[in-house]
């Protein structure tokens, strides 16, 4: 029986703390995409109205029936060759 297990988590735990305590690290909490320390900038970002809320709402709604739709064209034609393939091999 080997520990190999055990020791594994003792660099694991190890790691974890050295981790915590790098005062580095500090940094990268707040940031939003970016890694460059830039603490000047302000993301000003658009605000939306309730029309353009509802736009933009009709539209996914439109653009997810005719996904779903594709999707069932799609697969009631595979699973129709499928049937058809089947019924040839098998006469």
């Amino acid at each position: 029986m080997g520990f190999g297990g055990a020791g594994s988590m003792n660099i694991v735990l190890k790691n974890n703390k050295n981790l915590l305590s790098n005062h580095k690290r500090e940094k990268f909490k707040n940031l939003i995409g970016d890694y460059k320390v830039n603490r000047n900038v302000v993301n000003n970002f658009p605000t939306a109205t309730p029309q353009l809320l509802k736009s933009i709402r009709e539209r996914m709604v439109f653009e997810n029936e005719q996904r779903q739709k594709r999707k069932i064209i799609v697969f009631v034609s595979i699973i129709t060759a499928l049937i058809t393939l089947t019924a040839i091999v098998l006469s």
